[in-house]
């Protein structure tokens, strides 16, 4: 009986263990390519571009909030490589993207994710533009 105490307390003792913590890259917005809105600038539409992020969001060192906008940031990262690739400037009228449980969507201009309690997922979408050099500008008016 004695032996059996002991290997369960030694076997509790080598099996407590920490969560091992998360390491979250930090990605900034990418300011000059990526623009809330529209822009005072001419420019060609070249379509609309569409990015999913997905995360563990079970980290209890991190606010729900603070991922969520991490992970949105790098969904539009990803937003301009996408567009780049199309010969795309730049990247206006950035949202968030939310889909429902009841299939409907929800477009906000803040970033907003959707988490079912382990995983989440930031979806971002904007309009790919080309911005008119001068000579396109001018040829119009005339």
């Amino acid at each position: 009986m004695r032996g059996v105490v002991a290997a369960f307390g030694l076997a509790l003792i080598t099996s407590c263990s920490t969560l091992p913590s998360l390491d979250h890259e930090k990605y900034s917005y990418p300011t000059g390519t990526a623009y809330h809105g529209n822009v005072n600038r001419p420019y060609r539409k070249l379509g609309l571009v569409r990015s999913k992020v997905n995360f563990v969001t079970l980290d209890p060192g991190r606010e729900e909030a603070d991922l969520c906008k991490n992970y949105f940031n790098k969904a539009v990262r990803e937003l301009v490589k996408i567009a780049k690739a199309r010969g795309a400037d730049a990247i206006i009228d950035v949202k968030s993207v939310v889909f429902l449980e009841d299939g409907h969507m929800e477009i906000y201009p803040t970033p907003e994710c959707s988490d079912d309690g382990m995983e989440g997922q930031a979806l971002a979408q904007g309009i790919a533009v080309q911005w008119k050099h001068p000579s396109q500008i001018v040829k119009k008016l005339q």
